[in-house]
C-alpha cells in the first residue's frame, strides 16, 4: 500500500465523518457539531491540497499551495478551540483556558490573514526559509497551548473530559511525530507510507476525530437523558401543581360545607349571647363553634400555601395599633385563666406597608399558643419594636410555661406535631405550622428560643417599609364599629329599616342559597321588616329577580346549576335588573375571591359564618345608599333632565329614558306603553325599575319631564301658555294648569 492509498482511505473516512457530523449539526442545532464539521473539513481540504495539488501548473498554483499548507491547519486549530469550548463548556468550567484559547484564535486568524495577503503580493514567500520557520513557530505555539489546555482539563475528570483528552492527545502525538520527521527531513523522498511525516499526522487526526465522534455521541445521549429527565420533572411538577389545585379546591368545598352549618350555629348563638350575656353554657358553645371555624380557616390557609396561592397583600396601616388591639382581644381569656397578659409596643413607624390579615393570623396563633401552655399565675408578654436600620418589625411572644425540650424544638413547626411534654393540652398541631408558612409568604423569619421549665420565646421578624400613603381602616374591623348615624337595634336584635308607611312599601329582599336552613335563618333575621323572596340556585334567582325586581339580593357564592358569580354577572348584563344591589355570602374569604366577586358586579361581600348584626347593617346601608341615589336622581330630573350626569349603569338607563321622552315630548299620544317598548322592557318592569331608581311611577316620570320642559320654555318667554302646553304633549290646558301648579306651586301664567 502506497502513501497515496492511505491518503485515499483517510480522506474517505474524514469525508464521511464530515457529512455525518454536518447532518447532525443541521438536525440538532448543536454548535459543537458545527465546529467539529468545520474542523474535519479544514483537514480534508489541507490533505487534498497537499497531496494532489489541484492548482498545479497555473500561475498562482505555487502560491495557493504554499498558502493552503498554512491556512487550512491554522483554521483547523481555530475550529478546534471553538469545538473544545462548546464540547466541554470551557467558558464556565475552565475560564482561564477559555480566555487563552480566545486570544490564540485571534492570533491565528491574524496569521492566516497575513499569509493570504503576503502571498498575493509576494508569491515567492511560500518558498522562502522564513516562511517555513514562521510556520514551524506557529505549529509549536499551537502545540504548547493545546498541551496546557489538556493539562488543565485533566484536573476535572469526567467522561466527556476523557474523550477530549484522549482525542487531543492522539492529535498531539501525531503532530509531534510529524513535526520531528519534517524537521529532520526523514522520509521526504520515500514512497513508503510508514516513512512519510504526513502519515503520522493523518493517523493522529483520524484517531482524534474518532474519539471526538464517540464523545459527541455520548454527549448527545446525555442531552437526551437530561431532556427526558427535565420533561419528567416538568410533568411531575405539573401533576403536583394539579394535585395541589385539586386539594385546594377540595378543601375550599369542604370549607364551604363546614361554614354553612357554622353560620347556622354561630349566628343564633351570637343573638342568644346578646339576649343572655351571663349564660355560661351559651358562651362555651359560641367559643367552641368559633374555634372550629378557626381550624377550618387554618386548614384552608395551609392548603393554599401548598398550592402557592398565598401572596402578600400589603396595605398602609399602623402596625403598633393592630398589635395592641389584637393583644387586648385576648385579655378576657387571660383573666379567666388567671394569667397576666402584658404588651409592650413601640409606636414607630407611624405608617407602614404590611399584610394586616396575615399578621393578625400569625400573632393570634402565637398568643393563643402561649396562653394555652401557661399555667395559672403565669405571664404572657407581647412586645414589638421597629428596627429602622434593617427595616424590620420584630414581634416577640414569650410565656412562663413549661418550655420546650431541645430535641422537640426542631419539630415544633411541623404540621400536626404536638409537644409530648404537654399532652394534656388540647391542640391540632396546625397553628405553628401555619405561622411558619405565613411568615415565609411575607419574606420574614420566625425563631424559637426555649429552656425547659422557663417558658418559650417566639420571635417574628417581618419586612416593614415606611410609607406616606393614607392609612385605611381594616375592613373587617371597621364593619363592627358603630357608625355615627347607625340605626339602633330593635328588641329582637335586628337593625330596623327606615320608617315606611305600610307593609306594601317594605323593601323586597331576594335570598338565594342552595341550603334551606340558611334561607330559613335569613328569613328569621329579616322577617317583619322586609318583604322576602327565596330561590335555591342562581338560575331560579335570576328568573325571580327579573320578574319581581327586588330592592336587594343576598346570594350564596357556591351553588349548583348557577353559582353566585355567574348569577351576579347575568344580573348586571340584563338592563332590567342591572340596578339591583347584590351581597355575596361565601366560604371563600380570601382577598382574591373577594376581588373576583366585586369585579363581577357584587356590591358587598361577606364571609361565612357572618355576624347577623353585620349582615343586617350592610343590607340597611346599601338600601340607604340606593335611597340617597334615588333622591339625587329625582332632584336632577327636577332641575334639568338633559343635564343628568352619566357615570353608572343606573344613570345610563335614566339618560336613555330621558332621551326617548324628549324625542316624543310634543306627541300627546306618547304614553308609558310606547316608552317601555322603546326601552325593550315590559310595562311592569319599567314601572318597577323607575320606582326603584326615582321613586316615581312611569306615568309620573313622563309627566315630570313634560312639566320641567314646559317650565324651561315659560322661563324663556318664547311662547304663550297654550303653545307651551300643547308643545310638551298636553291636550287639555286645564289639566296642564293643574299639574303645573301641583309641581311648581304656581300657575303657568305667573311662573318666572
Amino acid at each position: 500500500m502506497t502513501f497515496y492509498d492511505v491518503t485515499y482511505v483517510f480522506l474517505g473516512m474524514v469525508g464521511m465523518m464530515t457529512l455525518y457530523v454536518g447532518g447532525q449539526a443541521v438536525v440538532t442545532g448543536e454548535r459543537s457539531y458545527r465546529w467539529y464539521a468545520a474542523y474535519s473539513l479544514c483537514w480534508a481540504c489541507y490533505f487534498i491540497l497537499r497531496m494532489y495539488s489541484p492548482f498545479a501548473g497555473t500561475p498562482l498554483g505555487e502560491g495557493i499551495y504554499g498558502t493552503g499548507r498554512v491556512v487550512f491547519p491554522m483554521l483547523a486549530y481555530v475550529c478546534y478551540y471553538s469545538f473544545a469550548d462548546e464540547f466541554l463548556t470551557f467558558k464556565t468550567r475552565f475560564p482561564g483556558i477559555f480566555r487563552l484559547f480566545r486570544r490564540t484564535q485571534i492570533v491565528l486568524l491574524a496569521y492566516v490573514l497575513f499569509e493570504v495577503l503576503i502571498c498575493i503580493f509576494w508569491p515567492l514567500w511560500t518558498n522562502s526559509t522564513a516562511h517555513e520557520e514562521v510556520h514551524t513557530v506557529a505549529r509549536v505555539g499551537v502545540t504548547l497551548i493545546s498541551i496546557s489546555g489538556i493539562l488543565v482539563a485533566a484536573r476535572r475528570r469526567d467522561t466527556l473530559v476523557n474523550y477530549f483528552l484522549v482525542g487531543s492527545s492522539m492529535l498531539l502525538v501525531g503532530a509531534l511525530v510529524s513535526m520531528v520527521l519534517t524537521i529532520l527531513a526523514v522520509g521526504a523522498n520515500s514512497d513508503s507510507f510508514w516513512a512519510g511525516p504526513i502519515f503520522y499526522l493523518q493517523i493522529g487526526i483520524a484517531l482524534e476525530l474518532l474519539c471526538f465522534s464517540l464523545g459527541l455521541s455520548y454527549k448527545n445521549k446525555l442531552t437526551e437523558v437530561e431532556k427526558a429527565t427535565a420533561e419528567q420533572a416538568l410533568l411531575l411538577e405539573r401533576e403536583q401543581r394539579k394535585v395541589a389545585q385539586l386539594r385546594t379546591h377540595f378543601f375550599t368545598n369542604v370549607s364551604h360545607e363546614f361554614r354553612t352549618p357554622l353560620t347556622l350555629l354561630i349566628g343564633p348563638l351570637t343573638q342568644l349571647l346578646h339576649q343572655t350575656p351571663g349564660d355560661a353554657t351559651i358562651r362555651l358553645m359560641h367559643r367552641q363553634a368559633s374555634r372550629l371555624l378557626t381550624l377550618v380557616n387554618q386548614l384552608l390557609d395551609l392548603t393554599k400555601a401548598d398550592a402557592g396561592q398565598l401572596a402578600p397583600n400589603l396595605q398602609p396601616g399602623h402596625l403598633p395599633r393592630l398589635i395592641r388591639g389584637l393583644t387586648g382581644s385576648f385579655a378576657s381569656l387571660a383573666d379567666s385563666r388567671d394569667i397576666r397578659l402584658l404588651v409592650d409596643v413601640d409606636e414607630q413607624p407611624a405608617n407602614a406597608l404590611f399584610d394586616a390579615d396575615k399578621v393578625d393570623t400569625i400573632l393570634s396563633n402565637l398568643i393563643s399558643n402561649a396562653l394555652k401552655f401557661t399555667p395559672a399565675g403565669g405571664e404572657v408578654r407581647v412586645s414589638y419594636n421597629y428596627d429602622r436600620a434593617e427595616k424590620q418589625a420584630i414581634i416577640r411572644v414569650s410565656d412562663t410555661g413549661p418550655g420546650i425540650a431541645p430535641e422537640q424544638q426542631a419539630r415544633i413547626f411541623e404540621r400536626f406535631y404536638q409537644n409530648t411534654q404537654n399532652s394534656t393540652q388540647p391542640g391540632t398541631g396546625i397553628g405553628l405550622a401555619l405561622v411558619q408558612e405565613l411568615v415565609a409568604v411575607l419574606n420574614g423569619q420566625v425563631t424559637l428560643s426555649s429552656t425547659p421549665g422557663e417558658g418559650a420565646l417566639f420571635t417574628v421578624a417581618l419586612p416593614l417599609v415606611e410609607t406616606t400613603e393614607p392609612v385605611a381602616m381594616n375592613e373587617v374591623a371597621a364593619s363592627f364599629l358603630p357608625e355615627e348615624n347607625a340605626a339602633p337595634l330593635a328588641a329582637n336584635g335586628q337593625v330596623p329599616p327606615a320608617d315606611l308607611p305600610d307593609a306594601t312599601e317594605l323593601p323586597l329582599l331576594l335570598f338565594i342559597d342552595d341550603n334551606a336552613d340558611v334561607r330559613e335563618y335569613l328569613r328569621m333575621l329579616f322577617v317583619g321588616n322586609y318583604r322576602l323572596l327565596e330561590a335555591e340556585n342562581g338560575r331560579l334567582g335570576l328568573v325571580m329577580a327579573e320578574k319581581n325586581l327586588p330592592d336587594m339580593v343576598v346570594s350564596d357564592l357556591m351553588m349548583p346549576d348557577m353559582d353566585g358569580l355567574a348569577f351576579c354577572k347575568s344580573l348586571r348584563q340584563n338592563p332590567v335588573t342591572d340596578h339591583i344591589p347584590v351581597i355575596l355570602l361565601t366560604a371563600k374569604a380570601d382577598v382574591d375571591s373577594r376581588i373576583e366577586g366585586l369585579r363581577t358586579g357584587a356590591d358587598d361581600y361577606l364571609a361565612k359564618p357572618f355576624h347577623p348584626v353585620e349582615l343586617q347593617a350592610r343590607v340597611q346601608a346599601l338600601l340607604l345608599q340606593r335611597r340617597r341615589l334615588r333622591d339625587r336622581f329625582s332632584r336632577e330630573l327636577h332641575l334639568k333632565p338633559s343635564d343628568v350626569v352619566v357615570s353608572s349603569v343606573e344613570e345610563r338607563f335614566l339618560q336613555r329614558a330621558i332621551a326617548v321622552v324628549e324625542v316624543h315630548l310634543s306627541d300627546s299620544a306618547f304614553d308609558v306603553e310606547t316608552l317601555s317598548n322603546e326601552l325593550n322592557l315590559s310595562r311592569m318592569q319599567l314601572h318597577r325599575k323607575l320606582k326603584a331608581l326615582t321613586n316615581q311611577s312611569a306615568t309620573e316620570f313622563v309627566r315630570q319631564l313634560r312639566l320641567q320642559r314646559a317650565a324651561d320654555l315659560l322661563r324663556q318667554h318664547s311662547a304663550t301658555v297654550s303653545e307651551v302646553a300643547f308643545g310638551v304633549g298636553f291636550e287639555s290646558l286645564s289639566y296642564f294648569t293643574k299639574a303645573f301648579r301641583d309641581q311648581f306651586g304656581t300657575v303657568p301664567s305667573e311662573y318666572k
